[in-house]
């Protein structure tokens, strides 16, 4: 190994320049995606060919679950044991902004199989996404109550969310193009199901001098999309035509890749996920607040002193707000369609073949999502014990400031395949102090061909 090494090196050490570089600003690398025997490894490059052997069949759900959360708040800046809460922590240990970002996709159906050259892939998803931030300044207002607040006129802050839910139904074809050199791309039709943006919002609190009222505002423009219909409150209202074929909420998105595999047992891996996006023009709705939140002398209350006059529990005071928010919100039927843009992700990975059960990479993951670009670079080993199991483990650095250990393995059987993966191990031994999650797991079917 060490000859080889030494032969390639200049080479090897720009595939890793080249993935760090490219690299720094990515979603989450799961170990998932280092399991070579798992067929599913190819959703994160249609390149990668299906080295089953056989014709490979996911049911729904059981076939594929897979979770990821990327925030800078855990559980326990809220809540401590048995679950009671302190929104006084909650602000002492949060950034300047609350962020998250957080996905998930599960499984409908997915089939694989690979013919001479070709590997032919189908997959059918229900997938969501959320991403949103908030100032941390407004948490005073939940952690304080509203009487320190009398006499004042200021913005508290600002904060975003953006929620979207759709179908994906994605064909893949890998092919190789010359020995070592495989190429791949999957054109993806979504159904869009629901879409919330807040768009840019702020927080303010004004003061009626005159009338003693504390007047609480939430300005700005909302935008819904939804199996929805409005007469005073939102009800639900679910037809089986609103969605599929639907035209008004029709996106198309697309994956690429390729995979380059070297003499001197390097393989180079790089694609581009999710790049697309979804209109939503059906059962649109745009809201905004027609006036703010008035709260009259009398109802004027503080949350921090329990026992004190005028003491609201914070829990109880964010619910009567949230009662509120019907009579304040005007809504409309829009008439405007709204294109919203996929977060996008950026795959590159170089690995070194040591031995026939043994490799060890490198690996960089990329997602954009609204102006919060997630990062993860990893250190990677492989390991295959047979024809049936295999392993990887994982060293990853999150936006260049957080270590995670990973792990993941797959067992063959004759009939079926057993996954399961997660690059951060430790946020499922704590998960109360878990930022940053992802788990893979699933089952497949495995059919000879021949």
């Amino acid at each position: 190994m060490s000859g080889i090494f030494q032969k390639n090196k200049k080479r090897f050490l720009i595939l890793i320049s080249m993935i760090f570089i490219g690299g720094l600003t990515a979603q989450e690398t799961s170990p998932l995606y280092f399991l070579s025997t798992v067929p599913q490894a190819s959703l994160e490059n249609p390149a990668l060919q299906n080295r089953s052997g056989k014709l490979v069949i996911g049911l729904p759900v059981i076939s594929g679950v897979h979770l990821n959360l990327n925030s800078n708040m855990a559980l326990n800046y809220l809540f401590t044991d048995g679950f009671s809460y302190s929104f006084h922590r909650l602000y002492d240990t949060l950034d300047d902004k609350g962020k998250t970002q957080a996905g998930v996709r599960t499984s409908v159906f997915f089939a694989s199989l690979k013919h001479n050259k070709f590997t032919y892939s189908i997959s059918v998803s229900e997938r969501g996404t959320l991403n949103g931030n908030f100032d941390r300044e407004i948490i005073r207002l939940i952690r304080d109550g509203l009487i320190d607040f009398y006499g004042n006129n200021q913005t508290l802050g600002s904060g975003y969310m953006q929620f979207r839910h759709y179908k994906e139904l994605g064909l893949g074809v890998a092919s190789e193009i010359w020995e070592g050199f495989d190429v791949g791309i999957r054109p993806k039709l979504l159904f869009g199901k629901y879409f919330l943006d807040t768009n840019d919002f702020d927080v303010e609190i004004t003061t009626d001098n005159q009338n003693n009222d504390i007047l609480v505002g939430f300005e700005g423009t909302y935008f819904m999309s939804g199996p929805l219909s409005y007469d005073e409150s939102f009800r639900a209202n679910i037809f089986p035509g609103d969605y599929f074929f639907q035209t008004k909420n029709l996106g198309f998105a697309f994956d690429a890749g390729f995979v380059l595999k070297t003499e001197s047992a390097i393989e180079l891996s790089v694609s581009l996920i999710d790049i697309g996006a979804i209109g939503f023009g059906h059962k649109v709705f745009d809201m905004k607040l027609a006036r703010p939140f008035m709260f009259s002398e009398e109802d004027h209350y503080q949350s921090h002193s329990p026992g004190s006059r005028h003491y609201v529990e914070p829990r109880e005071a964010l619910k009567t707000l949230a009662d509120s928010i019907s009579f304040f919100l005007e809504v409309e039927d829009s008439n405007q369609r709204t294109v919203s843009i996929l977060p996008m992700k950026l795959n590159v990975s170089a690995k070194y073949t040591v031995s026939e059960i043994a490799a060890l990479g490198l690996s960089n993951q990329f997602i954009y999502f609204r102006r919060q670009p997630v990062n993860m670079f990893s250190a990677f080993s492989n390991f295959r014990f047979g024809t049936r199991f295999e392993m990887a483990g994982v060293l990853s650095l999150y936006n260049l400031a957080q270590i995670a250990p990973g792990l993941g393995f797959s067992y063959s059987g004759r009939r079926t395949q057993f996954f399961l993966a997660s690059n951060n191990i430790l946020g499922f031994i704590y998960p109360s102090k878990a930022k940053h999650l992802n788990l893979s797991l699933g089952m497949n079917f495995l059919f000879d061909t021949q």
